[in-house]
């Protein structure tokens, strides 16, 4: 591995050194495109043109991203939360009081009902 990082930052030097064009591509997925330019302007990277991406007008410098608040309804549902034991004085059999666990921990059901609330999302803007 450090013999291939080596070779690669040795390339990288000559590349830098030398006025030709020298330019490095790569994908590392379906969305994930990697590349790497040195010297004088290269051609624009090539990109698979897909129906989406024709109207997709985030690639262009002609817009901006602004952030939106809007407000959205948050249905009504069951929720469960934990009740810890609750101590006090309590009464044995032979009538000694002592303190002890009045109400052992338990779960219960409460209903949370629906709401408004506001949410904030990044929108594309064009100029």
């Amino acid at each position: 591995m450090v013999h291939i990082s080596r070779l690669v930052m040795v390339l990288l030097g000559l590349a830098a050194m030398a006025p030709a064009q020298f330019r490095i591509e790569g994908s590392l997925g379906r969305r994930v495109q990697v590349g790497l330019q040195m010297g004088v302007q290269c051609a624009p990277p090539v990109r698979a043109s897909r129906d989406r991406d024709r109207c997709d007008d985030r690639h262009s410098q002609r817009g901006c991203w602004e952030t939106v608040s809007e407000q959205v309804w948050v249905r009504g549902c069951w929720s469960q939360r934990y009740v810890s034991d609750r101590y006090g004085l309590v009464c044995d059999p032979c009538g000694h009081r002592r303190w002890g666990i009045v109400e052992p921990a338990h779960w219960e059901q409460h209903w949370v009902p629906g709401h408004y609330e506001s949410r904030q999302r990044r929108v594309w803007v064009r100029c």
